[in-house]
């Protein structure tokens, strides 16, 4: 029997960790092993036991991860695809048995697999298909990856302003190539809705608030709108920060330099936000037993050690004040509120000064730092803003922190259906047409008060900042068609707004005998969108070899150059090439909505070598279908280039003047 070595035994304890991880800790490791005292005959074992332990006990504080801590995001879909079918095979197996059987098998598989099986307030048959979906399984192990890889980052020390700021290199790297890879699909996936027109995700999603521009335009628009608000009743605004007990973090600043925390318990982000949560809603609470109103924002946003610290800009009556103070100052401290320098360091309470600017000028950089870091040149540490902006928002994602929230106040749902909507009906309520026109960037016309697009003037036409669930304008909606694919009733479509407006009845003789209200509906401007096949792709495209031999990409700034409109991918679920004297490949679905994935690769591989042997035939050198893997592989790769994705057909996405 071969004896392992110390070097080996190392090694082979961490391997399944990210490479920079694990480099780090061998070189601890025989740093430690190098170090002992060489006058002693047992001082080189001592210190290799005092490594081994160094090691053991740095591995210990790694967080719980279902795969291997270096799995590739390949590796994750591979697993789901894997844990899936293997309950599919239970299902079969011990349907038998009864639905409860079956259920209770696949949690089990679940807790085995390292992810938590749906909740116990799930139905039996929803849980049941989730559990056979490698898309429900994709989704959960990359929460649970996400989690482990973030948690065993703060475990070993990683994250901290001296280190990783916010969020470990390897989150962030994760958030980017994400990133790119989202932005890719969107700009070679095209939208064509019923009026012809046609639109790639891309050039849509820049007119919604995932545009991150957009996005912090219309937080600001929100913020500016209620200091409006404050000034006209003549409120008072303090912003204040929450940040957790120490124990909470793993590092405490010491002249500026970060130092591991002795008293951190392990409290993960996610948890101290959780711990924030329960402290503002018992602040909320506290504060309504006592008729103290209040509207406004906060913001979550991460301390360098990753745990999460709140900001909030908030307004109420000046005499009001003292009482928000000690309530926030009472539930604040309420968890280790004796320790030292817990009063200090737990609020940080500032009134707002009008001398010193306005309160949505102060929070725009806080605003700006989690968004894009637009207009800031440093974050409180020194780092570049965009760059603090992209671990900021890999920190967001990672631990799925919902960074901003607002503090009463009408929903901003309203408000951006009602963008929606082209016009509202001559004999609307004053308050329909006033909220209509406080979105929709009406211009100022002869002095007349219609015209600015102003959040203030929003909230007053639905009822005031103190309006509650009691706003007028609603959003409008019906029951959505089908059913989900884990069988469940899809949620109501949103298809305008509604209001209620008073009308009075009339008798026989003309007298005025009663006053009722009336629900009116104003639907909004939706289109039909089907998603057509990829625009383009940097792995794969559709050469054809014209005159010039020049090969174009399936699609280009002039169209889809080299084939006729009949001989081009289809953009609906069916197959285009059924003309005379042109590509048919024989004994091969005209459909791909409805296959499975092995059954649609199948077919894809076949279409593929059927398009170039016919290409062959036709004398069409150079003219075939390649993929980054040859031409007419027929894998995953070729498919991608000649798939007629009919499945994803949606109405929700806004039209373009929105």
């Amino acid at each position: 029997m071969i004896r392992e070595s110390n070097e080996a035994w190392a090694v082979r304890q961490v391997v399944d960790l990210p490479p920079r991880w694990r480099g780090r800790l061998l070189g601890n490791w025989r740093a430690a092993c190098a170090s002992f005292d060489r006058s002693k005959v047992t001082g080189e074992g001592d210190a290799l036991r005092r490594a081994n332990a160094g090691l053991l006990m740095a591995l210990a504080s790694l967080s719980t991860a279902p795969l291997a801590l270096d799995a590739s995001d390949i590796d994750v879909c591979a697993a789901a695809e894997k844990y899936a079918e293997q309950c599919r095979k239970t299902a079969e197996e011990t349907q038998h048995i009864g639905r409860d059987a079956t259920r209770a098998e696949l949690e089990r598989f679940c807790i085995t697999a390292g992810i938590n099986a749906p909740g116990a307030d799930m139905e039996q048959e929803p849980a049941i298909l989730r559990m056979q979906c490698h898309l429900w399984w994709r989704r959960q192990l990359r929460r649970a990856m996400s989690r482990a890889v973030e948690g065993s980052a703060i475990g070993l020390g990683y994250v901290h302003k001296g280190g990783d700021c916010y969020v470990s290199d390897e989150s962030v790297m994760h958030r980017l190539q994400q990133n790119a890879r989202n932005a890719e699909m969107l700009e070679s996936t095209i939208a064509r809705n019923e009026l012809g027109q046609e639109f790639t995700l891309a050039e849509l999603a820049a007119k919604s608030p995932a545009n991150k521009s957009v996005r912090r335009a219309e937080l600001m628009t929100r913020i500016n709108g209620f200091e409006r608000i404050a000034i006209d009743m003549k409120h008072a605004g303090v912003f204040f920060t929450l940040t957790a007990p120490s124990r909470m973090h793993a590092y405490r600043t010491i002249n500026g330099k970060p130092v591991r925390n002795r008293k951190y318990d392990g409290t993960k982000p996610n948890e101290a936000q959780a711990h924030h949560t329960k402290t503002w809603a018992r602040i909320r609470a506290a504060l309504a037993r006592r008729g103290v109103r209040i509207y406004g924002f906060r913001i979550a946003e991460p301390n360098h050690d990753g745990t999460p610290h709140w900001h909030v800009l908030v307004f109420c009556k000046p005499d009001e004040l003292a009482i928000l103070k000690s309530t926030v100052y009472k539930y604040a401290l309420a968890v280790d509120g004796d320790e030292a320098g817990a009063r200090k360091h737990r609020v940080d309470w500032k009134p707002m000064d009008p001398a010193k600017g306005t309160a949505a000028g102060y929070i725009a950089k806080y605003v700006a730092k989690n968004i894009d870091g637009y207009r800031l040149d440093k974050d409180m540490y020194g780092n570049d803003a965009i760059q603090t902006s992209q671990r900021v928002e890999a920190w967001a994602t990672r631990w799925r922190i919902r960074q901003f929230q607002q503090i009463g106040g009408p929903p901003v749902t309203v408000w951006r259906e009602l963008r929606r909507v082209q016009s509202v009906p001559a004999d609307a309520p004053g308050f329909v047409v006033s909220a209509h026109n406080a979105v929709n960037k009406i211009a100022v016309i002869e002095g007349r008060e219609n015209a600015s697009v102003a959040w203030d003037r929003y909230v007053a036409a639905q009822g005031g900042v103190f309006c509650g669930r009691g706003y007028r304008v609603r959003l409008a909606t019906v029951a959505a068609e089908g059913a989900t694919r884990y069988g469940e009733e899809r949620a109501p479509k949103v298809i305008g707004i509604t209001f209620n407006e008073e009308y009075k009845v009339r008798d026989a003789r003309g007298n005025w005998t009663d006053v009722r209200e009336m629900q009116t509906i104003v639907e909004s401007k939706r289109f039909e969108w089907e998603i057509l096949r990829p625009a383009s792709s940097n792995a794969f495209a559709v050469s054809y070899a014209g005159s010039d031999s020049t090969p174009t990409t399936v699609r280009d700034a002039e169209g889809f150059s080299g084939f006729e409109r009949a001989q081009r991918a289809s953009w609906t679920c069916v197959n285009n090439c059924t003309e005379s004297g042109e590509f048919k490949p024989e004994g091969i679905p005209t459909t791909f909505g409805r296959l499975s994935e092995a059954a649609y690769e199948a077919c894809s591989g076949a279409v593929v070598a059927a398009f170039n042997e016919w290409v062959r035939r036709n004398g069409r050198e150079g003219g075939g279908i390649e993929s980054a893997g040859g031409a007419g592989t027929g894998g995953s790769q070729a498919a991608s280039a000649v798939r007629p994705d009919g499945r994803a057909k949606t109405d929700g996405i806004a039209s373009k003047h929105h």
